[in-house]
């Protein structure tokens, strides 16, 4: 008989850690939390219902001493809407002294008492708020969590929300805030959901005053609290939002418009939309938000408040941003951009603009560019730094409109912006050769640019803002046939500079990017990249290569530029 090696059992637990448990710890859905509602005679209660089913689940001390008090004073409605105070003194009592295992069935209980007795607690739930809320920072199990949150859930449901007041809604959120801190930020997320719940219940016109409250505290560090709070209000089955999403999104953005703390409140919306928009499978199923971003954008572009103007064009940049845009429908990317030309180029809205065209142009189709894609370049040109910005932009994201329509401002305007844009031309015009975009610039236009380069170049000295004239200038050589003859007079410039000179260059190296290392490396590496009849009768490589390493032998620039126009020679 063969000898079979003796298998090791396969493991039936896993071991997770706290924290992986609570990462489980959701809010029970709505269906869950009813289903205790079932048909009962007139004279019967949940809640006797439920502490009959606990005494045959749960032998924790503290439940069954309460279970003993409580089920004659509940033994039909009468009685328990006769003795409710008094059963109530009892939970307390009971909350009190639970363990974990206990804390599940006395607060399961507290669901079906809310649910039978609602509005009758209301003169106690400041009290059980308070008591509730100090079992949140302990380090209750998964079970016992979510049965917390279950409670939480029905207090707001059968007793705050049907009291429509304002007043006693900031007051259970502010509680909230003063616990939240101290919870881990599982627990956090967790009690998130309850509040996201409880957004959905509310009345209409008590809703957006709720929003300005919850989203007000984001700027006191719970800003992962308060975006959670709305993507689970917002959120529904099936990759959809719920319906009340429209009614949250619009006093948010208000709240957003207004608020002092721009930055909590801009990133508050971020994570929301955001998560929305991972949410959502199509633009059909985000329209409830986009919708209401669109109309607020078109609202707000018609004020003289550039501020608002500001913010408002920052939100819409981040929603045609994420995901390349592909929940915006086309009829709205349309509206937007359509608006775009009415918009004032100033100082305060340039940055915001320059995201907005951006992503609104990058999100849309062909069809898009061609109806809007001219209109908003044009304006964006009148400033002429937004429009290189904007060109400059639209070409490192392959803009597929690019060289039908952008190509041809850059054409127009390059040789007027050298002369009062320079730096940032120059910046432009390399950033577009190195992706190959100029490559069918007429002969007039490359003649005009060798035009200025020279005049430029001829009498060069050294500075920073001419040193990276020189770099920008550097990176179009392969348009610019002429240009070594103006680099070796450069190189000689420099070398001539220090030739009697008793100073280290090393200490300019250390000081400036604009150095004489620098210059001779890049200029030396740029000669020798070009065919040597171009130069090879300019450069007196002996003495060069004499100065260079007396002078700046330490430094790897200036030698490896040297090197290369010797292997090129």
């Amino acid at each position: 008989m063969e000898d079979h090696p003796q298998q090791r059992p396969a493991k039936r637990f896993k071991h997770e850690s706290y924290k992986d448990t609570l990462k489980s710890v959701h809010l029970p859905s709505a269906l869950d939390q009813t289903k205790f509602d079932q048909e009962l005679t007139d004279t019967d209660s949940h809640f006797h219902e439920a502490l009959l089913h606990w005494q045959d689940l749960n032998l924790a001390p503290a439940f069954l001493k309460f279970a003993r008090d409580a089920d004659p004073l509940s033994a039909s409605m009468p009685l328990l809407l006769h003795n409710w105070k008094e059963i109530l003194e009892q939970w307390f009592e009971a909350l009190a002294k639970s363990d974990d295992e206990g804390l599940r069935a006395i607060l399961d209980l507290f669901q079906k008492l809310a649910h039978d007795l609602r509005t009758t607690l209301a003169p106690e739930y400041p009290r059980v708020l308070r008591r509730l809320l100090k079992l949140l920072p302990r380090s209750l199990s998964a079970e016992a969590l979510t049965a917390l949150l279950a409670t939480f859930s029905a207090l707001f449901k059968y007793v705050l929300v049907p009291s429509v007041d304002s007043e006693l809604l900031q007051q259970a959120w502010n509680a909230f805030c003063e616990v939240l801190p101290q919870c881990h930020p599982e627990v956090q997320r967790a009690t998130a959901e309850v509040w996201g719940a409880v957004l959905r219940r509310l009345k209409v016109a008590l809703r957006e005053g709720a929003v300005r409250v919850v989203a007000s505290s984001s700027t006191g560090g719970l800003g992962d609290v308060c975006a959670w709070t709305f993507v689970t209000a917002c959120k529904s089955v099936s990759q959809t939002l719920h319906t009340v999403t429209s009614s949250l999104v619009c006093p948010l953005l208000q709240f957003y418009l207004t608020c002092d703390a721009e930055e909590e409140a801009y990133t508050l919306i971020r994570r929301v939309f955001t998560a929305l928009i991972h949410h959502c499978k199509s633009a059909d199923q985000f329209s409830p938000v986009s919708e209401a971003i669109v109309d607020r954008f078109a609202e707000v572009v018609k004020s003289a408040d550039e501020e608002r103007v500001r913010r408002v064009l920052e939100a819409i940049s981040m929603v045609c941003s994420v995901r390349q845009g592909s929940r915006m429908s086309h009829k709205q990317l349309s509206a937007l951009l359509s608006e775009y030309p009415s918009i004032p180029t100033s100082e305060v809205l340039h940055s915001a603009l320059l995201k907005f065209a951006t992503s609104a142009l990058t999100a849309g189709d062909m069809s898009l560019w061609m109806a809007h894609a001219r209109k908003v370049l044009a304006h964006a040109w009148e400033r002429p730094l937004l429009g290189i910005e904007l060109t400059g932009a639209l070409s490192e994201l392959s803009w597929g409109g690019w060289k039908l329509v952008a190509l041809p401002y850059v054409s127009a305007n390059t040789h007027k912006l050298l002369e009062s844009h320079s730096g940032e031309t120059l910046e432009l015009l390399a950033a577009l050769h190195r992706e190959k975009r100029l490559g069918e610039m007429d002969l007039v236009w490359k003649q005009r640019l060798w035009t200025w380069v020279e005049k430029r170049l001829e009498g060069w000295e050294r500075s920073e803002e001419n040193a990276r004239v020189l770099a920008h200038v550097l990176a179009l050589a392969d348009l610019l046939p002429s240009l070594p003859k103006l680099l070796v007079n450069i190189i000689d410039r420099e070398l001539a500079l220090w030739e009697d000179s008793e100073h280290d260059p090393r200490a300019e190296y250390e000081a400036t990017y604009a150095n004489s290392a620098w210059v001779i490396g890049a200029c030396a590496q740029c000669i020798a990249e070009r065919p040597v009849k171009e130069w090879g009768s300019l450069v007196d490589l002996p003495r060069w290569a004499g100065r260079v390493v007396e002078k700046w032998g330490w430094s790897g620039t200036a030698l490896e530029g040297l090197a290369e126009l010797v292997r090129s020679r």
